[in-house]
């Protein structure tokens, strides 16, 4: 079987987030268990073109955008472990500093971008004579790539039996744009209808996935629930709802060759579930690089992640001053709205003995947090699966979660269930169910046996990329079976 994996984003070419190391490990962990799968993203600035030695892996294609044509080229790569890794380039549209906006918001062109790179992938394929047996759309910017193939291309040779499967990574992020984009994406208006690409009279680009998809699949199990109600749909749980019986839920895997404190290069010192002391100074090290030099036995709560609302920025704001006045101390790395950026940073000019921060897109200190925190805290609106909660527990830092999503599926509450306890959650989106959750876990990090305990059960668990692997390669399956394959 031949997959290819389209993403706007993949490790190790570019990252702004999860999705990137999802569609970074999931075409290596295929390969291992005998899919054929290569990957495809577009050339940014950002990709280091001396690391990769790209080369031209096919002549220059004419990519019709609307009534003009763009030219795009596919450049070549190995992406590690067998997979050939193929990346889009058009400097108009990828040469920019970032990948999909600045702080101040989206590029405004992004509708043509991305509509640009799933036409570009077409007309690769269909004039070099390449064929996949499968098509695996990652969120709204691969999401027109479904829609050709049972359109615009489905006269063409290269795409008569390919199955597609769309994977839902954050349903919150649609692709939403006005109706004259259409006609750039080369849909006729025949598709801008309520059962087509429209959405409340706008180009709904990840609808285009939902709708012509063969095979639907979200990151957990809940999440797969949870998308089909109003409270987590945002606004198409009735198209979910509609092709529930497609819709399936494969839990993320994580890439422990990156992940694991026995190999770590990035964090101060080795240390395993049988031997702890390594911890200790991690635990030293991530104090000093946020100017602590007392080692005062409080626990250390680390967050990192986007500076959004999604991931609970706004509960950690309302509960930071409520925080400082407790024995803890609270590291935070990441980037994101300008405003949680200024509210937090007055937290730390206020409270600089408990919470000191650090506004960066920055994976060796994400991997010292992860090393060196007591707590980790990830108290998210909604989340399709989250991946720092499992990189927590194979660090042995105690995951503070919120009962959603794959946080969910991936967290056993301490005080729930005593024997198989690996964090503490807390379900309603409130500061009151949050400081309950955090007082708990604090509570149970002053009984050291208990908390020795907790952390060895997260570390135990096994969330490797080969049970995802096989999940994927069984939807990839019944695609081929509902196109006939």
């Amino acid at each position: 079987m031949r997959v290819l994996v389209a993403s706007s984003e993949i490790v190790p070419f570019a990252k702004t987030g999860g999705l990137a190391d999802v569609t970074g490990s999931l075409p290596k962990a295929l390969r291992r268990i005998g899919v054929e799968a290569d990957c495809v993203l577009p050339l940014y600035r950002s990709v280091e073109r001396e690391r990769f030695s790209l080369r031209q892996a096919a002549p220059p294609v004419r990519v019709p955008m609307g009534h003009r044509e763009e030219t795009g080229v596919v450049m070549e790569t190995d992406a590690g472990e067998g997979v050939r890794g193929y990346l889009v380039r058009n400097e108009r549209y990828f040469d920019r500093e970032f990948l999909y906006g600045t702080k101040d918001g989206d590029y405004v062109d992004n509708c043509e971008r991305f509509a640009f790179f799933c036409r570009a992938i077409m007309e690769w394929i269909a004039r070099t004579g390449r064929s996949y047996d499968i098509f695996h759309c990652n969120d709204w910017q691969t999401a027109l790539l479904p829609a050709y193939i049972k359109t615009l291309y489905s006269h063409e040779p290269a795409f008569r039996s390919s199955g597609t499967v769309f994977t839902v990574h954050n349903l919150g992020y649609q692709g939403l744009f006005w109706n004259h984009d259409l006609p750039l994406t080369g849909l006729g208006w025949e598709l801008f209808t309520p059962q087509g690409v429209e959405f409340y009279g706008k180009l709904n680009v990840l609808k285009a996935g939902l709708v012509f998809s063969d095979i639907l699949t979200t990151v957990s199990d809940t999440y797969s629930r949870e998308i089909q109600t109003a409270e987590y749909g945002h606004g198409l749980e009735g198209v979910l709802y509609e092709r529930r019986a497609d819709l399936y839920g494969i839990l993320n895997g994580v890439d422990y060759d990156d992940w694991n404190p026995e190999t770590d290069p990035l964090i101060a010192a080795r240390y395993s579930r049988k031997d702890l002391s390594g911890k200790k100074v991690c635990r030293r090290d991530l104090l000093a690089e946020f100017g602590w030099t007392d080692t005062a036995d409080e626990p250390v709560i680390g967050v990192v992640g986007r500076l959004t609302a999604q991931k609970g920025f706004d509960l950690i704001e309302q509960v930071g001053d409520w925080l400082a006045t407790h024995p803890v101390r609270v590291v935070i790395l990441g980037t994101g709205e300008r405003k949680y950026e200024e509210s937090l940073a007055a937290f730390g000019r206020r409270h600089p003995d408990r919470i000191s921060l650090r506004f960066a897109f920055d994976n060796g200190l994400a991997h010292k947090i992860e090393a060196g925190s007591d707590i980790y805290l990830m108290p998210s609106r909604y989340e399709p699966c989250g991946l720092n909660q499992i990189y927590s527990l194979k660090y042995g830092t105690v995951p503070v979660v919120r009962n959603t999503g794959g946080l969910a599926d991936t967290v056993v509450d301490a005080d729930e269930d005593a024997a198989a306890g690996t964090g503490f959650k807390f379900t309603g989106y409130d500061t009151a169910e949050l400081q309950d959750a955090l007082l708990r876990a604090v509570a149970a990090y002053a009984d050291k046996s208990r908390w020795e305990s907790i952390v060895k059960r997260g570390m135990e668990k096994d969330f490797s990329w080969e049970a995802a692997a096989k999940g994927y390669r069984s939807v990839y399956e019944k695609a081929l079976q509902k196109r006939g394959g």
